[in-house]
């Protein structure tokens, strides 16, 4: 239940508030019975005075806002694509921090160690998307997913797949060419590396895009009412997202990079990761995702998908493009909800069928 991931101070204060609710509440139908006791003593018809209705009006209005707020902080959970309120920070909380292997990522496995001859291993790197923000369990998640598809076709003559999940919110393509550096000296050495590219990949070139995330999550309130709340957190986080059109202004900017010169520095990172798996003697493959909340005929990052395509194929890099797998399923519910456009587990789904049949469709292999 999300009420026991709530903050200690926060049920100490919601537990006060209830308190004084309920006392106030006696004390006003206290006073109103004794009014009323008097009046009939006298034989009057009065009313009940001005200020004992205008306490209770307050009375009701302040009680409902405060079980909408002890709803909000007992029962809902959900993302949001920018992760800024403290409904989304609580679903991290339980649904993520807990299941952190020692490496640091998401996935109930520990990092292998070396190359095993027995085992083919595929790691997936990239950002929330591969991550899984939204997803509850990861079972759910398309690397979980593409697993147990490939080892379904396993004959008794190949290796077992192992996948594993190694993603971080937040990263792009510069974080992640530092990061696949990195995993040399981690001793962790992936067969193949497939690298899930989210089309905000391209923001760490771009300082633009990053004041654009800015305005939307950076708003610095102070109130405990805010801070602390969920449902008044959760209003106030709508309430800014609004005035910053949210991503109305971030996307077609985004969009934009891939005219300019940020391209060239995914470009140059992207033949530098691609050289460090030669080097290293992994096989490196690429996944492109496509923005969820907008697919379809107006889709404006279509050339974007097709300039990273036509890279890939130009530089000897195996990629499948999920932008035209999804877009011919734009009428199913893709996205986790309405306010956070990542993908939902039937979009994971879909995603690991496309990549188990079609990027990995030479796994499992035979026993050397």
């Amino acid at each position: 239940m999300p009420l026991f991931w709530c903050k200690p101070d926060y049920l100490f204060v919601m537990a006060a508030v209830g308190g004084l609710l309920f006392f106030s509440l006696r004390w006003l139908l206290r006073k109103m019975r004794t009014y009323r006791r008097r009046n009939a003593a006298a034989g009057a018809q009065g009313s009940t005075p001005v200020f004992l209705k205008l306490s209770m009006v307050v009375w009701l209005v302040v009680a409902l806002l405060y079980s909408i707020e002890f709803t909000f902080g007992a029962f809902v959970e959900f993302t949001d694509a920018f992760s800024a309120t403290n409904i989304s920070d609580r679903w991290f909380d339980r649904y993520v921090e807990p299941y952190r292997n020692q490496d640091g990522f998401r996935d109930r496995r520990e990092f292998a160690k070396g190359q095993q001859n027995d085992v083919t291993q595929v790691y997936f790197i990239g950002d929330s998307f591969t991550i899984g923000q939204g997803i509850e369990r990861m079972e759910d998640r398309f690397t979980e997913q593409t697993e147990e598809l490939l080892n379904a076709r396993r004959k008794a003559d190949e290796k077992l797949v192992r996948v594993y999940n190694a993603a971080e919110f937040g990263w792009e393509v510069s974080v992640i060419e530092g990061m696949i550096g990195a995993m040399k000296k981690s001793r962790i050495h992936p067969d193949v590396l497939v690298y899930v590219y989210m089309l905000n990949d391209i923001e760490g070139y771009d300082p633009r895009t990053e004041e654009a995330i800015k305005k939307i999550q950076n708003t610095d309130p102070h109130s405990w009412i805010v801070t602390r709340t969920y449902f008044f957190n959760w209003l106030y986080f709508r309430w800014r997202q609004s005035q910053a059109s949210r991503t109305v202004d971030y996307f077609p900017h985004l969009a934009d990079s891939y005219r300019e010169a940020p391209w060239e520095g995914v470009k140059l990172s992207l033949l530098k990761i691609k050289q460090t798996c030669e080097t290293d003697g992994m096989e490196f493959r690429m996944v492109l995702f496509p923005f969820l909340h907008n697919l379809g005929p107006e889709y404006t990052f279509k050339h974007a998908h097709q300039q990273l395509a036509d890279f890939c194929k130009q530089n000897g890099i195996r990629c499948l493009d999920l932008e035209p797998i999804l877009s011919q399923r734009i009428d199913e519910n893709l996205m986790v909800n309405r306010f956070d456009n990542h993908p939902n587990e039937h979009c994971h789904a879909i995603a690991a069928d496309a990549i188990a049949n079609q990027l990995l469709d030479d796994l499992p292999r035979a026993v050397e």
